[in-house]
């Protein structure tokens, strides 16, 4: 008579720590600052589209209401319906015409969509098609040319 043996495995699950020889949280009203000491090389590196940093703490800030850097363009944007199926519409209310870059990138930085200095007159819409796209979280940037206004949107395609 053969006895079998199966062994029995187990795993275990655990959320991020850093073992650090010093570091903590510092914030007030406006600004939170969170920092490690000890490491031992933190570098970042910067393309054209994507930043790529070392280290413990991995910053991800993403302003998904927009914000607008230059007072003289008065400008309001929507993008619907979010999440996406096939195409995205954006309307702008604006002022008068402003030249926009649109940008829409995947949660690696690479381009998927692009519209290059295109005019935009008020009250017009736009349709992005998100057809082609698998399903998953893109970062809409909305910019001028000089890029001292922009708006940034989480775009979800389903």
């Amino acid at each position: 008579m053969m006895a079998l043996m199966i062994p029995l495995v187990s795993g275990q699950s655990l959320s991020p720590t850093v073992i650090a020889t010093a570091g903590g949280n510092l914030s007030n009203a406006n600004v939170s600052l969170s920092f490690t000491a000890g490491e031992v090389a933190v570098t970042t590196l910067q393309g054209t589209s994507m930043i790529l940093t070392q280290g413990f703490q991995q910053p991800f800030e993403l302003d998904v209401a927009g914000a607008v850097d230059d007072l003289s363009v008065n400008w309001t944007v929507q993008a619907y319906p979010n999440p996406v199926f096939d195409y995205l519409t954006i309307r702008f209310e604006l002022d008068k015409p402003l030249e926009i870059i649109i940008d829409v990138t995947d949660i690696l930085g690479r381009t998927q969509i692009l519209m290059n200095r295109t005019m935009i007159t008020p009250g017009e819409t736009r349709e992005l098609d998100f057809t082609g796209l698998s399903n998953g979280i893109y970062i809409m940037h909305l910019t001028t040319p000089d890029r001292k206004t922009r708006q940034t949107f989480k775009i979800i395609k389903k």
